[in-house]
């Protein structure tokens, strides 16, 4: 059974784990070279989530097995500028879940998740940017209904990559 709930300062040490491995099995399809590295230390380590947990602009919402092991998570962060459309509201700055459990419906219900804090919220809509080599992620937004907005750039040690804007208008619940 998969259980959602909000993340907290003792999930920090598995979400830097977790979040590395998923950045990494993503991003690091031709090996590991010294940019990766970098970004995987300064982005995605335990560190980072403790501070991250302790800002009021974010929340951090987590799936587990009912064995409380981590599966995956959502970033939600607040008032964020929407590169590619004129909007200030929330932003899905990461969706990540671990490789044997994408597909089984987890992905969704943690977007799902924030959907719904965005609705509570009163956005309009809710907004992501993913990688144009994720080809998985490419075909599952606009899947679960979310259109591809334009293009953005996302620099690595001052390398630009190609990101897709993906938007959702949310309806009111």
């Amino acid at each position: 059974m998969i259980v959602l709930r909000p993340a907290t300062q003792s999930d920090a040490l598995c979400l830097g784990i977790l979040s590395t491995q998923v950045f990494l099995d993503t991003y690091a399809t031709s090996g590991i070279n010294a940019d990766l590295a970098n970004e995987a230390l300064q982005r995605h380590s335990p560190s980072v989530f403790e501070t991250r947990l302790a800002s009021k602009d974010i929340e951090i919402t987590v799936a587990q097995h009912a064995n409380e092991n981590l599966l995956g998570y959502v970033d939600l962060q607040f008032n964020s500028q929407c590169p590619a459309i004129d909007v200030v509201g929330p932003e899905v700055l990461t969706l990540y879940i671990q490789k044997p459990f994408q597909r089984q419906g987890v992905g969704k219900a943690l977007l799902e998740a924030a959907e719904n804090r965005a609705r509570a919220l009163k956005a309009p809509s809710l907004w992501l940017t993913a990688w144009v080599g994720n080809v998985g992620a490419l075909a599952f937004y606009p899947q679960v209904g979310y259109k591809d907005a334009g293009a953005t750039q996302y620099a690595i040690n001052g390398i630009n990559y190609e990101n897709r804007v993906f938007v959702k208008t949310l309806k009111k619940s």
